[in-house]
């Protein structure tokens, strides 16, 4: 293969394009630039919701458009428009706030497109919206808005961001479990559930996936050759549907052991990683 012509590369962002510290290092822009320049296209597969994505996406270097939500929504990049959107079945949500009445020691958000509606208070997780730049509000449920995206249940924050997997201690997954079990057995024609995170529980609407919206995406721009990278449990159905797959070797330890080719960890710039084994078989 003489360029990247043929190639859609998809990364996850948080902890596969970026570092543990949130940044991107700068050798992952640079083997980007570089990788587009030879033909290839690239974006971002990530969980974040629209309003958490814009300010992250102001540093990247995006030449197709970007999936939001776990693939719940395809943002196109030139125009700022989101122009695929999966919405819930009627029912969805009000299944959501039932969940959130069995579990009310965690806080709920409901997603939005211009901004997340908050249930349960948390001042570190606002200090993290906030750090994002993301508009919420503490309204009644039947005040929720309805371009909603994605639910998300987590345990009050520790400080303002997330715990790593390393740091986890596993009776705090519990509830998580519980409720995970509840939405397979009873929920699942109105939701995905993703566990993208340690204490946190995401649901978006059925038979979305990064996996899908990815291959979709490929399709719609004629790239026949589908890379991916990604270092968590979300991120695993988008690994699996790829030609080619790529994890941090600090990625989630339920993503070994399952084929996908392990590159530097995220602080080391994993994505650089990856692209230079795509040169290795290049002029």
């Amino acid at each position: 293969m003489e360029d990247f012509s043929q190639i859609l590369l998809i990364s996850d962002y948080d902890r596969t394009m970026t570092a543990h510290s949130g940044e991107v290092p700068p050798r992952n822009l640079a083997a980007v630039g570089e990788f587009i320049a030879r033909g290839g296209r690239f974006t971002i597969a990530t969980g974040r919701s629209m309003p958490m994505f814009k300010l992250p996406l102001r540093g990247l270097h995006l030449n197709a458009p970007a999936l939001i939500a776990n693939g719940a929504a395809v943002c196109d990049l030139e125009t700022g428009e989101t122009t695929v959107r999966r919405p819930f079945a009627p029912g969805a949500l009000d299944a959501a706030w039932t969940l959130h009445q069995q579990f009310p020691q965690l806080r709920m958000e409901f997603e939005g497109l211009r901004g997340h509606d908050c249930f349960g208070p948390d001042p570190l997780r606002e200090a993290y919206l906030e750090r994002y730049g993301v508009s919420f509000r503490y309204p009644d449920f039947s005040g929720i808005e309805p371009d909603v995206l994605s639910v998300t249940y987590y345990a009050p924050f520790r400080a303002a961001g997330h715990v790593p997997f390393s740091q986890l201690d596993p009776e705090e997954e519990r509830p998580f479990d519980e409720m995970e079990a509840i939405v397979r057995r009873e929920y699942l024609h109105y939701f995905t559930p993703i566990r993208s995170m340690p204490r946190m529980l995401e649901l978006i609407p059925a038979g979305c996936g990064k996996g899908e919206a990815a291959r979709e995406l490929a399709s719609r721009l004629g790239r026949p050759v589908l890379l991916c990278a990604g270092d968590a449990p979300n991120d695993l159905d988008m690994l699996e549907e790829a030609d080619r797959a790529f994890i941090p070797e600090d990625a989630a330890p339920a993503l070994f052991g399952r084929g996908f080719e392990t590159v530097a960890s995220c602080d080391q710039g994993a994505i650089a990683a990856a692209i230079a084994l795509l040169f290795q078989k290049m002029p």
